[in-house]
């Protein structure tokens, strides 16, 4: 993803955005250039395909509230339609294919990073893989992600995954080979 050679490039700024850039550069104590890339990469990375995806904004605090209102049993029916769909949706539309890499290395990267999900995390050792999710909203999310991972992995991919879950995050296991 992030490339080592840098490319000199001048481009063009409104007033206002430059003045922008810099206060929060500043605030951020980091350079304009440094919150440049920071939003081209983001732009490339994640914007042009959310916004053709379909994603919408909204509060965290929204999203939350909408789960509560769900039974546990639906939660994991959610879960189960967005794994065996939208993930499936999502990977085919972000990187052409479903296969574990884009799985594990895409899906979870970008929702983490852009789409503010959860924190995510893995770690291999050999050919075992775990990951977790750790979104922190409560046990109806983790039933949502253990499903959502359940329905990726077992009927998408057709491997054999091993889950746990807490009230604030969701850990699967499985093996790459």
């Amino acid at each position: 993803m992030a490339s080592r050679t840098a490319v000199t490039r001048t481009i063009r700024l409104d007033g206002d955005t430059d003045r922008a850039l810099s206060t929060l550069a500043e605030k951020e104590r980091v350079s304009v250039n440094f919150l440049v890339n920071r939003a081209l990469r983001k732009f490339i990375e994640w914007d042009v395909y959310a916004e053709k995806f379909g994603f919408l904004s909204l509060p965290a605090s929204m999203i939350t509230k909408m789960m509560s209102y769900l039974t546990d049993e639906e939660a994991r029916e959610m879960g189960r339609w967005a794994g065996q769909n939208l993930v499936k949706d999502f990977l085919t539309f972000w990187f052409k294919e479903v296969s574990v890499t884009t799985l594990v290395k895409g899906y979870p990267a970008l929702e983490s990073k852009y789409g503010k999900s959860f924190e995510y995390e893995e770690h291999v050792d050999g050919g075992r893989w775990t990951i977790i999710l750790k979104h922190g909203r409560g046990i109806k999310w983790s039933f949502y992600y253990e499903e959502l991972l359940r329905s990726v992995f077992e009927q998408l991919l057709k491997k054999e995954v091993k889950t746990e879950r807490t009230e604030d995050q969701v850990v699967a296991r499985f093996s790459a080979v």
